[in-house]
């Protein structure tokens, strides 16, 4: 009898259950074993190309987190060279003003500004933490410029220093007699200039500064001279004014005690009398000015600490 076209699709497989057990005959069709064929392959396909993208991902991820920690490390770095840059500006700074007041103080012209700049910014910031927007790029190129600029402005510091060095070293005996030091511990209260007048509340020329402190505070003389006036004088109260030659001159006002007499050689640094608040005055303070051929001048030009 001829098979049928089902019969001749389908496999027929024995099984035999032990050595003497009965057989039996399971059937299938082929075109179902092709069709399990081909899904495994395709299942075994899907499965080996997600294997792969797994690992590329992981081999990605492990770069991206290296890259991470290198950036991390490597703006750390660029950090800390912005901050020691902007220390060494800042000294170079103070530097600068402290040779300002040593030019102005010996008649000297003043120094032009040193050319610095912020690093980062007008406020030298721009690479720190809080100024993420800026590229790794930018921030380099930052660095670098102020790099350029310290390095500019340091060699001008130097020149300019070793000619005011020269300069001091040729006028020595005059800066003994130049006021340089505070006169006395405590706080300003009163600049030197136009203030409220603080008895009328009317505008006044302040001649010289007022330092607030505890009565009885030391005063020193602020450079080498000779007592021209030791005494009373009305607003001043208890003062002492000292010659330093040079037409240079210092007055001390509303001392409690007055520690040295007419015509006496005082050094710089010397005890001259006690704070107080004698003459025209609203507590414990002292009243400083200084006087360059009778004109008054801002004290503060002529304190170097």
């Amino acid at each position: 009898m001829p098979e049928g076209p089902e019969v001749q699709d389908t496999i027929t497989l024995m099984v035999m259950q032990g050595p003497a057990g009965s057989i039996r005959r399971v059937s299938v069709r082929r075109s179902s074993i092709r069709r399990l064929v081909v899904t495994a392959a395709v299942v075994l396909c899907v499965a080996l190309g997600v294997s792969v993208d797994y690992v590329r991902v992981r081999l990605q991820v492990s770069e991206l987190e290296d890259l991470r920690h290198e950036t991390a490390q490597q703006t750390e770095h660029i950090e800390d060279y912005a901050a020691q840059v902007e220390t060494i500006a800042r000294e170079l700074s103070r530097l600068g003003e402290l040779e300002h007041k040593l030019r102005v103080i010996t008649s000297l012209d003043p120094a032009d500004p040193l050319p610095l700049s912020g690093i980062g910014g007008q406020d030298g910031d721009e690479l720190s933490p809080d100024h993420a927007w800026l590229t790794r790029a930018q921030r380099h190129k930052r660095l670098i410029e102020g790099f350029s600029s310290l390095t500019a402005a340091a060699g001008s510091q130097v020149g300019s220093l070793q000619n005011l060095l020269a300069h001091l070293e040729e006028n020595s005996a005059k800066l003994l007699h130049t006021p340089s030091i505070t006169p006395t511990k405590g706080w300003l209260t009163s600049s030197f200039g136009y203030r409220s007048s603080p008895f009328t509340g009317g505008r006044e020329f302040h001649r010289g500064v007022d330092i607030a402190g505890r009565a009885g505070t030391p005063v020193v003389a602020t450079a080498d001279g000779l007592v021209r006036f030791s005494g009373s004088r009305r607003a001043l109260g208890k003062a002492v004014v000292l010659r330093h030659g040079y037409g240079v001159e210092t007055k001390y006002g509303h001392l409690q005690e007055v520690l040295v007499k007419e015509g006496e050689k005082v050094k710089r640094g010397q005890k001259i009398g006690l704070m107080g608040s004698t003459g025209r005055s609203t507590g414990p303070h002292l009243h400083y000015q200084v006087e360059v051929n009778r004109k008054p001048v801002n004290p503060q030009n002529y304190i170097l600490e």
